[in-house]
């Protein structure tokens, strides 16, 4: 298992919501697991692509993160 899914399945058992420097850390851990290096300078620059509008839907809707994404779903939904 990645060190990412463990990470995220520990804190979805631990009731603990990963968010900022949480989510952040596990990008940065993994490079220095798979490299042995700190990343460099430049990676600290955050890019990303403009969400894709069939995304554009209520977060809170249950059913809907169960769809979408089932197995974040099963370890943080009830």
């Amino acid at each position: 298992m990645s060190s990412r899914r463990s990470h995220v399945m520990t804190s979805a058992a631990d009731g603990l919501d990963l968010d900022g420097e949480d989510v952040l850390s596990i990008a940065w851990n993994a490079h220095i697991t798979a490299t042995g290096e700190q990343l460099p300078a430049e990676a600290f620059t955050i890019r990303h692509p403009e969400l894709d509008s069939s995304w554009n839907f209520d977060f809170d809707d249950r059913d809907e993160m169960a769809c979408r994404l089932p197995r974040l779903a099963a370890l943080y939904l009830e």
